[in-house]
């Protein structure tokens, strides 16, 4: 991947290098970031977990009952198996699939299905439209495919809504003797394009429930509103008429992947590993940011995904990253129970789940352990059970990989690392949760937690996330703003007033309704 410096982006090239940790972090006395990291390094997965394909598919061991929250890193490989064998980059909708740009109405009985959106028809307005067939409509590429037609190439998004913040033109601008200061994970976010999938479940239940424009998703607000001003103590059933709730079905999952193009990571001196491909796909993307044109059309590079699950109320969280991510475990450690062991040399007697932050001293008179960051992490081992698993499924052991778009036996799938997994907002003993992907999160990896940030996710009355936003208005050390993390506050959303103000409608953790517009009328 890359190093950043004074002298600019390097490339691979010096690998081992990079790799080398700055002081021997082996044999020694734990010291402060070492006891802090301890309650990052928990092991998430019970030791009877495990699973293995049967006849084509995952079968988890009959005595785990609930593998998510028993095992959520050996869960979190599972889902990795079940979105790669379903292909989610061509047959799941992507965000402006599921939230079209110019909506129109669903049809009413006895309506000219050529002038409203029918849920589950392949004839839907704007669907012939070879470039953009969800400019009205919701559009599901995959029932497209299996009808028999080829859906267009992913429009790839800037970075999402929800993690932007302005910027302010008259700051100084970075020079060559800044470039330390940034994290290469922040470099590289800044520089990526976007592309947030929906499965099935989660696309019809939008669809369905009209709420894939913001008129639907307001309708929502009001009747929670008036069912609590009026209806208290009972809550609505959520059983035909309006709906009161947003609350997405069991087998949703959705998927927040990040693409850099090639042209990008090679002025980022970004050079692709033999040994570590990367995924690759052809997308088209081409927007602006801070007037510098940095998203190009034609192949990109896989660099890390999030994926959620509804398989328990508050989702599941995991988050992958490629192995060559420079800086991917610092900060806060990586830590897979199932898939990987840690490629530190772990003491007699101690779990193998987690890979430290790199360290180095801070030279000064009374010399502390201080991060290390941007650096090169070692792989480690892949544990017998997941690459039984994956070779069963057929994942990872074909030949080499297409440029123009990913396929299972892509070997470049075996290059991804579960950074973490998240089922909680706080553990047992009441310590704050911490999840952030190096690149998806860059710049404020110790203040993200996918769960707490999610929490977050609402409309206001107009049906548009308008009321709380995903940042805190609190700064890192180098000034970028902070995440939530911890448990949420009611707050957030209802008044503290008598009887109770509904100010903000979560949405059962899906920041996607950032992309929701208003419906287009005949007049427009």
């Amino acid at each position: 991947m890359i190093r950043h410096s004074k002298a600019g982006l390097a490339g691979t090239a010096a690998l081992a290098a990079l790799c080398a940790p700055a002081f021997a972090e082996d044999a020694r006395t734990p010291n402060t970031i070492d006891y802090a990291m301890y309650f990052n390094a928990d092991v998430r997965d019970a030791p009877a977990c495990a699973m293995q394909v049967v006849d084509g598919a995952v079968v988890v061991d009959p005595a785990i009952r609930n593998p998510a929250m028993t095992c959520p890193d050996m869960f979190s490989w599972k889902l990795f198996t079940e979105i790669v064998t379903q292909e989610f980059w061509k047959n799941w909708a992507a965000d402006p699939q599921t939230w079209p740009a110019q909506p129109i109405a669903m049809c009413a009985p006895g309506q000219d299905p050529t002038t409203c959106c029918t849920p589950g028809s392949l004839d839907n307005p704007g669907y012939d439209d070879a470039d953009n067939p969800a400019l009205h409509c919701p559009y599901f590429p995959g029932d497209h495919r299996a009808a028999g037609a080829t859906p267009p190439l992913h429009q790839a998004q800037p970075l999402s809504k929800a993690h932007t913040t302005a910027f302010d033109a008259s700051v100084r601008p970075v020079t060559p003797q800044d470039i330390d200061a940034i994290d290469p994970g922040r470099i590289v976010r800044q520089s990526m394009a976007e592309l947030v999938f929906r499965n099935k479940p989660m696309f019809d239940y939008v669809f369905e429930n009209d709420l894939y424009n913001s008129d639907g998703v307001a309708k929502v607000f009001a009747e929670n509103a008036r069912v609590m001003t009026n209806q208290a103590p009972f809550q609505s059933a959520n059983a035909g008429g309006a709906s009161a709730r947003i609350d997405f079905p069991v087998d949703a999952v959705m998927i927040k992947s990040n693409w850099i193009s090639r042209a990008r990571a090679e002025e980022l001196g970004i050079v692709e590993n033999p040994d570590a491909p990367f995924v690759k796909m052809t997308l088209t993307s081409a927007v602006t940011d801070n007037n510098a044109q940095i998203f190009e059309p034609g192949e990109h590079w896989l660099v890390a995904f999030h994926v959620s699950s509804k398989d328990i109320p508050n989702w599941v969280w995991l988050t992958f990253e490629h192995v060559d991510n420079l800086g991917r475990c610092d900060y806060t450690g990586c830590n897979d129970s199932y898939g990987f062991a840690s490629p530190d040399e772990v003491p007699e007697g101690a779990a193998d789940n987690f890979t430290r932050p790199h360290m180095m001293s801070d030279e000064l008179p009374i010399a502390s352990a201080i991060f290390d960051p941007g650096r090169v992490y070692a792989g480690g081992a892949i544990r017998p059970g997941l690459e039984a698993v994956l070779d069963g499924l057929g994942i990872g052991t074909g030949e080499s990989a297409d440029a123009a778009m990913p396929s299972i036996g892509d070997p470049a799938w075996r290059s991804y690392r579960l950074k973490g997994s998240q089922v909680n907002f706080v553990q047992s003993t009441g310590w704050r949760n911490i999840l952030g992907n190096s690149v998806t999160e860059g710049g404020f990896v110790m203040s993200s937690s996918c769960m707490t940030c999610h929490a977050r996710a609402h409309v206001g009355p107009d049906g548009t996330p308008s009321v709380i936003g995903v940042f805190e208005n609190t700064l890192g050390q180098i000034g970028y703003a902070e995440g939530s993390v911890g448990i949420p506050d009611p707050t957030w959303f209802v008044s503290s007033q008598q009887p109770p103000k509904l100010e903000a409608l979560q949405t059962d953790f899906v920041w996607g309704f950032f992309f929701a517009n208003a419906l287009q009328h005949a007049s427009e």
